[in-house]
């Protein structure tokens, strides 16, 4: 039998997604009474990881149903009181169009029997931390860190096209250095390439340390322009520019020079912190984040109710003052969703539609003597869009048994060639030959919250976007609590324990 829902919190979050689990969090930490509702029976809704079994069940989660009449005159008739409307809860179609199929079913039936199928992750979202990044300050700040393990992004690959034959262009994908040994080890560059890139690093070390202004004034005229252009007069061009442009090109896509210096400096200053690459992987998948989140909110006392239906808001006036869940009243003083939550009644401002294709494969991209975790930026092969790239894990990140890969293509739908084609060509030239296949859109949707459509105590939370990190998630995560909050501190250095303040004394001697 469930249990019963408390009569009145401070805080009611809808949905268990990586934005809603971050701002449970930050309520609960606050001092905030919370309570978290899925109707799923999972954490992570958009924001999940599966197995491989549990996958051809994704498709569930964008399914609801709506009140019936009776089922709302129900309601309505044992929870509204004098002045009170009942405004009931949407089921956006925020993940959409999924297919899957076996392409090789003797490998189904191999991962059957040797009962593998349960070692895949497979991410809906699939994204990498910044090692300086916002994201993983916070995770460290607030000890979030301490529920997630991850690894280091050990491989960027860049795409450059020459002849094939007559009929094809040959993709060519080269490592990139990132380390300064790197770059003197590579086998790809020159020796003036080599000298040019130093120089280059050698001037962001210097300019990150100029004042906006004076920034801007270095780069003169090409400050507003395409940092290609500004690339060139520095005398870097070719293989070279390639490299620069594709590797900052995944944190900020189609940079101007001054956007371009800004990603470069912070791409440089997270190298080296963990590693000699910028960037980590969560092992077990990317949905484990929405789940850490979820554990800190748990500590500080939030509760958690999955797989209940959550059918409406009771309002009062201009603000929701309960939620009708599981034919129960909770009341409350504010209420965070995630996009599929969104009444109905709510226009949308504006949608990017995301590409989103998963293979599972036995082969890498890019075979080597020891297995690498991949990242490849594909905007070259596809300049007409915003966002084109590859994100290859497997054995290593705890994502797909020995010996096996999940290469994860996301892309923003623009142009006649979609993200997908291009990997496929890639796997074509490479002899890789995927045994399973995912595809599916996700809905990045941006919400008019004017008075007039929406509860002013409503906070819809930040939606799945296709940028490559965690950034504009914690950071919108950030000002909506402390626009909200003013008074309380969001996810605050959490207080070390007398244990912890000995251990890292005895790791500072060690060294």
């Amino acid at each position: 039998m469930d249990e019963k829902l408390p009569e009145s919190v401070d805080v009611i979050v809808l949905g268990t997604g990586l934005p809603e689990a971050i701002l449970a969090s930050a309520c609960s930490r606050a001092g905030l009474s919370v309570l978290h509702l899925d109707r799923n029976e999972h954490y992570g809704g958009e924001w999940s990881s599966f197995t491989m079994t549990m996958i051809h069940e994704a498709k569930a989660t964008t399914e609801g149903s709506k009140m019936t009449e009776a089922q709302r005159e129900t309601v309505e008739k044992e929870h509204l009181r004098a002045g009170e409307t009942l405004l009931e809860l949407g089921n956006r179609q925020v993940v959409e169009d999924i297919q899957m199929e076996w392409i090789r079913d003797e490998i189904r039936e191999q991962l059957e029997e040797q009962k593998e199928m349960r070692r895949f992750s497979i991410d809906l979202v699939p994204k990498v931390l910044l090692s300086k990044g916002s994201m993983v300050q916070t995770l460290c700040d607030s000890q979030v860190s301490h529920y997630a393990e991850f690894k280091l992004i050990n491989r960027q690959l860049c795409p450059t096209v020459g002849n094939c034959d007559e009929n094809a262009e040959k993709i060519t994908l080269n490592s990139v250095p990132c380390s300064k040994g790197e770059i003197f080890q590579s086998s790809v560059l020159s020796i003036l390439e080599k000298r040019a890139l130093m120089k280059f690093i050698t001037f962001c070390t210097q300019w990150r340390g100029k004042p906006e202004p004076e920034g801007r004034e270095l780069l003169g005229e090409h400050a507003d322009r395409p940092f290609g252009e500004f690339l060139a007069k520095m005398g870097m061009n070719g293989t070279l520019q390639s490299f620069i442009i594709d590797t900052i090109g995944i944190l900020e896509a189609r940079p101007s020079a001054h956007a371009g210096m800004l990603a470069a400096c912070q791409f440089m200053d997270s190298v080296g912190h963990f590693g000699p690459s910028p960037f980590l992987f969560p092992l077990y998948g990317c949905g484990e984040l929405a789940q850490c989140f979820c554990r800190l909110a748990a500590v500080f006392g939030s509760l958690y109710c999955l797989g209940r239906p959550v059918q409406a808001l009771i309002t009062e006036g201009s603000r929701v003052v309960a939620v009708v869940a599981n034919g129960e009243r909770v009341n409350c003083r504010h209420v965070i969703m995630s996009n599929r939550f969104v009444p109905d009644g709510v226009p949308v401002k504006e949608c990017v539609k995301i590409e989103r294709n998963v293979w599972a494969t036995e082969k890498s991209v890019k075979e080597s003597q020891k297995e690498q975790l991949t990242l490849i930026n594909l905007a070259s092969l596809r300049p007409e869009a915003a966002i084109s790239r590859i994100v290859e894990v497997g054995f290593e990140a705890c994502t797909a048994p020995r010996g096996h890969f999940l290469v994860h293509a996301t892309g923003t739908q623009e142009g006649e060639t979609s993200v997908g084609t291009v990997v496929e060509r890639i796997f074509e030239q490479n002899e890789v030959h995927p045994y399973w296949k995912m595809s599916f859109t996700a809905n990045s949707l941006k919400f008019d919250t004017s008075a007039e459509h929406l509860p002013a105590n409503v906070i819809i939370a930040p939606p799945v976007e296709p940028s490559i990190h965690y950034a504009h998630v914690i950071d919108e995560c950030r000002r909506i609590f402390c626009e909200t909050w003013p008074e309380l501190d969001f996810l605050p250095r959490a207080i070390k324990n007398e244990e912890e303040e000995e251990e890292e004394t005895e790791e500072k001697n060690e060294e």
